[in-house]
This record gives C-alpha cells, sequence and structure tokens, in this order.
C-alpha cells in the first residue's frame, strides 16, 4: 500500500479532535487540518479525484496512489476518521503535522480496524498546500466506532 493511500485508508486523509488547540491558534494549523478532513471525506465518498485533489502532484507517491485509490475503493468497504490532528511546524518550504486516522470496516468485513498515527509533510503547489509524504509512526488495532 503506498503512503498516500495508507495515509487515506488509515488516515491517511481526512470530528474530530484538534491537538492542543493548535488550530485555532495557528492559521497554517487550520489550513492543513482542512486538507486532511477533505482528503478523508473524498476518501469516505469513493471519490479518487477528490483524494488525488489533496495530493501534491509532484509527491513521489503520487502516481501508485492515483493506481492503489481506485483499486481500494472496489475492494475495501471501509470509513475513516480524523481522530488527532498536531501542527508541529513548518520551513519555506514544508509544513509538518502529526495525526492519527482511524479506518474500519463492517461488522461482516475481514478489515482489521486500526488507528494509525503519523507525521504527514505537506508541501504548496501552485500556492495550495497539499499532502506529499507521511511516516507512519505506529498502528493501533482497534474496534472503530463511526462517527
Amino acid at each position: 500500500m503506498t503512503m498516500i493511500s495508507r495515509v487515506v485508508v488509515l488516515a491517511t486523509v481526512f470530528g474530530l479532535a484538534v491537538g492542543a488547540g493548535a488550530a485555532d491558534e495557528n492559521p497554517l494549523a487550520t489550513t492543513l487540518r482542512k486538507v486532511v478532513e477533505d482528503n478523508v471525506a473524498a476518501y469516505n465518498a469513493k471519490d479518487v479525484d477528490g483524494v488525488l485533489r489533496g495530493v501534491h502532484t509532484r509527491s513521489p507517491e503520487y502516481d501508485s496512489t492515483k493506481t492503489a485509490i481506485a483499486e481500494q475503493f472496489r475492494v475495501l468497504p471501509v470509513t475513516a476518521r480524523l481522530v488527532d490532528f498536531r501542527y508541529m511546524g513548518h520551513d519555506d518550504e514544508f509544513a509538518v503535522a502529526r495525526m492519527k486516522i482511524a479506518v474500519g470496516g463492517p461488522p461482516t468485513s475481514e478489515f482489521q480496524d486500526d488507528v494509525v498515527d503519523s507525521v504527514m509533510l505537506f508541501h504548496q503547489e501552485n500556492g495550495t498546500w497539499k499532502l506529499w509524504q507521511d511516516e507512519v509512526l505506529g498502528v493501533e488495532f482497534v474496534k472503530f466506532v463511526p462517527e
């Protein structure tokens, strides 16, 4: 599974607790959180184009994500929700946030519900922040409770 698709699926992207109120205090944090929320909403709507709109087209994982996401929608009856988002900072090129995304399937599914804890890099494309790449820090297998 590709990096971005893990984030989206495990995500990762997209009610939802704001880590330490950071998004309320920082406009960039609010913007980045919205990128993730929109990505998760597109994933839950099984909208391939919507998911890809949130991914930077020059991301090292863009092409593999594009291929994998359609297959996931075809075979995985899962939904995702953002459970935590914490803005960490930025430099002149990238912004960084840590997030947890829960993903679960229906009770009859063979999918193992989980929460993925990851650090996501964001990069601007034509003035718009988009998902660039992530690093999964851990996966906790849990019973998924939809919002």
